[in-house]
């Protein structure tokens, strides 16, 4: 059995590989050929995405939990292929939508369900120690191998725009089949007995008494704005007049950066606090933002997409590392890492569309210096207040 298990390790790095959308780079301008979408139905687009992803983020964790880690993955992985399938026959905004939703849906039984399930397959083989440095050695694998793809992608659009798309869901079949032979690791039936009688209130206020949900607000809100940024990359680089052929270059880039980040991610994580990664991330990000917002050069806006990009997602691990240590042996594991997600999707809803209404009004730049501030009026004074008695001892 501890041999079956150990191809879990394996089976994730092809989940994770398969997990990532190769045509993000050129998603923006692809909404933009669709007739009747401008950068407000972009927004539009991401509010129904995040609203769908809010909804779904923590009930989808709680029946993570309920149903077994390996069928939420499966159910997850299929709404994924129906996503690539509207993305690829979509003409009009309704197709999007749809895409959207089902995307944002399959994410919410990824985000806490795949670590949960990893952490019960390393804590079978006794490796549960190790989380943090084994996930990042397979996220590097899971960032580096499509960057191939990713900068070949845009070459595709030359031939047919809707090319890509195909791709995207033959590898989100192959990612379907990869989750269906997982092996599912022994529970003891304690923790199955507990899991059964267990209501949803009585683990968010679990979370709660142990400190849990202050930081995922903090995260959520944080990666929240990043992703209303994220989402207006390529539709300001077709702004910007950049040839599409290149977007998939600058993906791969930020993707290279994320894979290298990941690979070091446990060493990382064992030389750093967790007060101190998030203020750093706070200022580091929202000064990234700041100069979208103050420079119109184009070289400088594509370095600064490409490091938001690789900093946003190469940091997952750590601060994912830095939630286990504080869920610890809580059994709710997929249930509690969707409550940051969650707090995400209303975030990116929220601040996607009122981004995407600025910029139709104004202009790139100035709806960019908006959201750099919000985040500074909002996660500033959240994070004093999380960290204030760390802060005093200092002083």
């Amino acid at each position: 059995m501890p041999r079956n298990i150990q191809s879990n390790i394996w089976k994730h790095a092809i989940f994770l590989i398969t997990n990532k959308r190769n045509f993000t780079a050129i998603l923006g301008a692809y909404y933009l050929t669709i007739p009747n979408v401008t950068t407000q139905e972009i927004g539009i687009i991401l509010l129904a995405g995040s609203l769908s992803g809010f909804l779904f983020e923590i009930p989808s964790g709680y029946v993570s939990d309920k149903i077994g880690h390996k069928q939420a993955l499966i159910l997850g992985k299929s709404l994924l292929v129906l996503s690539s399938l509207f993305l690829l026959i979509a003409n009009n905004i309704l197709f999007l939508i749809l895409a959207s939703i089902f995307m944002s849906i399959a994410y919410s039984f990824f985000s806490g369900t795949g670590s949960a399930f990893m952490h019960e397959t390393l804590r079978a083989l006794k490796k549960e120690k190790n989380f943090t440095h084994i996930m990042g050695k397979i996220r590097s694998i899971g960032y580096l191998v499509p960057i191939a793809l990713i900068i070949f992608i845009p070459f595709l659009v030359n031939i047919n725009i809707r090319l890509p798309f195909a791709i995207a869901l033959l590898i989100d079949i192959i990612g379907l089949l990869a989750v269906f032979s997982y092996v599912k690791p022994r529970v003891s039936q304690a923790d199955i007995k507990e899991i059964g009688a267990t209501n949803f209130k009585t683990i968010l206020k679990q979370a709660y008494h142990i400190g849990f949900i202050k930081y995922a607000l903090l995260f959520g809100i944080l990666s929240g704005f990043l992703f209303s940024v994220n989402g207006f990359r390529a539709a300001y680089q077709y702004f910007l007049q950049i040839p599409i052929i290149y977007y998939g270059v600058f993906f791969g880039a930020g993707f290279a950066i994320t894979s290298i980040l990941t690979a070091y991610s446990g060493k990382i994580k064992a030389k750093i606090t967790l007060n101190r990664i998030l203020i750093y991330q706070i200022i580091i990000f929202a000064l990234l933002i700041f100069i979208l917002g103050f420079v119109s050069l184009w070289w400088i806006a594509v370095l600064t997409f490409i490091i938001i990009l690789g900093l946003q997602q190469g940091l997952i691990t750590i601060n994912e590392g830095f939630m286990m240590d504080i869920l610890k042996d809580e059994k709710f594991k997929a249930t509690l890492l969707s409550v940051p997600t969650q707090i995400q999707k209303i975030t990116t809803a929220i601040f996607g569309l009122a981004l995407g209404i600025i910029i139709k009004y104004t202009s790139y730049r100035f709806g960019f210096f908006i959201t750099g501030f919000s985040l500074c009026v909002i996660l500033i004074p959240l994070y004093i207040h999380i960290f204030k008695k760390s802060i005093l001892s200092k002083e």
